[in-house]
């Protein structure tokens, strides 16, 4: 067994509690975001998703979300945080988006897929 004097074991312990913390950073997980009505009705915010919709997200979804080699779009169904968590981590055959666009623009990809101006 391995025996540490107090002050190694203090900075061991909060290493562990550190990386502990970190560990869904790390794993890939987003950070928690929130959307209000204001940020999600912002004109600007709907106008730099659709550009941005446009450089990627249409390739596979579709100009107007459909027809696209992915699936159809229905964001009735779906969260602001649904669908950021999407864009930010992937799914299935989905990449995840965290890489190429910054939080600001995933946030801003989402006010435009929940947006009235988005149709599929």
């Amino acid at each position: 067994m391995l025996r540490l004097p107090m002050r190694e074991a203090a900075a061991a312990a909060a290493l562990v509690v550190g990386l502990l913390a970190a560990a869904p950073l790390w794993l890939g997980a987003a950070e928690p975001v929130t959307f209000t009505t204001e940020y999600l009705n912002d004109p600007a915010n709907i106008e730099l998703g659709r550009k941005l919709w446009g450089t990627r997200c249409a390739f596979c979804h579709g100009r107007m979300a459909y027809p696209g080699k992915a699936p159809r779009l229905d964001p009735s169904r779906y969260t602001p945080e649904f669908v950021y968590d999407r864009v930010t981590n992937g799914f299935r055959g989905m990449p995840s988006w965290k890489h190429e666009f910054n939080e600001a623009e995933r946030k801003a990809i989402v006010a435009y897929v929940m947006s009235p101006d988005f149709s599929n």
